[in-house]
C-alpha cells in the first residue's frame, strides 16, 4: 500500500515541480524510526511533511514541532488524536464505507444468513474500530438473519492471529464468514482456515492489501479485499502540502472511498492503476 502511495505522492510532485524525500520505519508499529524520520524533516528545512503514523498519540509532539517551523503536515490513512488546524490536514480512508463495502460483499456472499467472526480490533491501529461499528451497523440495518458471534482484539504478529481465530473457528461449528480488519488479521484468518479444513464453508474479507494477499486473493483463499486507494490520498497529500504553502484554503479532512477488490475485478483497469508500484512513473 505504501508503495502505491509514494506513486500518487510522486505525481503530485512532478505535477507542482517539486521533489519527493520518501522514507518509513522497516516495521510498521516503530514509532521511534517515524520520530527520528521527522527530525529529519525539520532539520533540513522542508517544505512540508506527508505522515502515515504508526501510533495515534505518540507523533503527535513531533507532528506540532514541525508546524512550529512553518512545515505544511498533512496526515494520510491513520488518523492522530490532535485536531486540524492552521497547515495541518488530514486525508483520510472511509472508514464508513469500508465497513459498508465488506457487509455487502459478505451479505451477498451469504445470502444474507449466517453468523460471522469479526478479528483485528485494535485501538492502536487507527481505522479498525471504525470499520466494524460501520460494517455492524451495516449487518443489522440490511441482514438481520446474520449476526456477530464474536469479535477478537488486535495482534501485533501472524502467529497470534492464527492461533486466537483457530480457537474462535473452533468453539463455533456454524461459523460462515470472517471479517478481518487488517493485513495481519487476514493473514492469520486465512492460515487458521486452512488448519481447520473450514475453507469450504467460511467466506473470508480482508481489508487492506500487500503482495501475499492480492496472491491469496487470485488463489481464492479469500474471497474480497476492502482495499485504501493509497495512490489517490498521497496524490491528495502533495497538492495540499503545495497548497497551503501557496496560502489556498485546504480541506481540514479528506476522505477517500476505498474500493473492494475481487477475483472478479482485480485485473480491470481502474484496480490495476490504483494498485501500480511504479514510483517512479511521472504524470
Amino acid at each position: 500500500m505504501w508503495v502505491a502511495e509514494h506513486r500518487g505522492a510522486n505525481e503530485a510532485a512532478a505535477r507542482q515541480h517539486a521533489s519527493v524525500y520518501w522514507n518509513g520505519p522497516t516495521e510498521e508499529r516503530d514509532v521511534e524510526q517515524q520520530v527520528f524520520l521527522v527530525d529529519r524533516a525539520i532539520r533540513n528545512r522542508d517544505l512540508g511533511l506527508v505522515l502515515s503514523p504508526s501510533n495515534p498519540f505518540a507523533l503527535n509532539t513531533a507532528v506540532q514541532k514541525s508546524l512550529a517551523t512553518g512545515m505544511s503536515v498533512v496526515i494520510v490513512g491513520n488518523p492522530l488524536s490532535l485536531r486540524p488546524e492552521k497547515r495541518l490536514s488530514f486525508v483520510l480512508n472511509d472508514e464508513q464505507e469500508a465497513g459498508g463495502l465488506a457487509a455487502q460483499r459478505i451479505e451477498a456472499s451469504l445470502h444474507r444468513r449466517g453468523e460471522i467472526l469479526i478479528v483485528g480490533i485494535d485501538p492502536l491501529s487507527p481505522g479498525t474500530p471504525e470499520r466494524a461499528i460501520a460494517f455492524e451497523e451495516a449487518i443489522r440495518r440490511d441482514a438481520p438473519a446474520m449476526h456477530v458471534d464474536d469479535r477478537l482484539q488486535g495482534f501485533s504478529s501472524f502467529g497470534q492471529a492464527e492461533l486466537a481465530t483457530e480457537r474462535a473457528i473452533l468453539a463455533n461449528p456454524h461459523l460462515s464468514a470472517i471479517l478481518a480488519l487488517n493485513t495481519t488479521a487476514t493473514s492469520g484468518a486465512i492460515a487458521a482456515v486452512r488448519t481447520t479444513h473450514t475453507s469450504d464453508r467460511i467466506v473470508i474479507v480482508g481489508c487492506d492489501y500487500n503482495f501475499d494477499l492480492l496472491f491469496l486473493l487470485r488463489r481464492k483463499m479469500l474471497d474480497a479485499l476492502v482495499a485504501q486507494n493509497m495512490r489517490k490520498m498521497g496524490n491528495i497529500a502533495v497538492d495540499s502540502v503545495i497548497a497551503e504553502q501557496q496560502g489556498v484554503p485546504v480541506a481540514p479532512y479528506s476522505l477517500v472511498k476505498p474500493v473492494l477488490i475481487t477475483r472478479e475485478n482485480i485485473d480491470d483497469e481502474p484496480i490495476q492503476q490504483m494498485l501500480n508500484m511504479d514510483w517512479r512513473t511521472r504524470p
